[in-house]
């Protein structure tokens, strides 16, 4: 049987996003570093270059 790590990893080598899994405790931020060679990053915390261009045009155009 499958793990829920394994689940994760494979779905990540077909391309999918697997922030959720952190999220919802499914894989641990060090999982999602061992399976992406990336630092999770919460988005909830942090702000993206294209959320602030949203806001700044959104406000420009009103």
């Amino acid at each position: 049987m499958m793990t829920d790590y394994d689940f994760v990893k494979t779905i990540y080598s077909w391309g999918f996003p697997i922030d959720c899994y952190v999220v919802y405790h499914t894989i641990t931020v060090e999982q999602y570093k061992e399976i992406t060679g990336k630092d999770y990053v919460d988005a909830s915390t942090s702000t993206s270059a294209g959320a602030s261009e949203s806001t700044s045009t959104a406000t420009s155009q009103a």
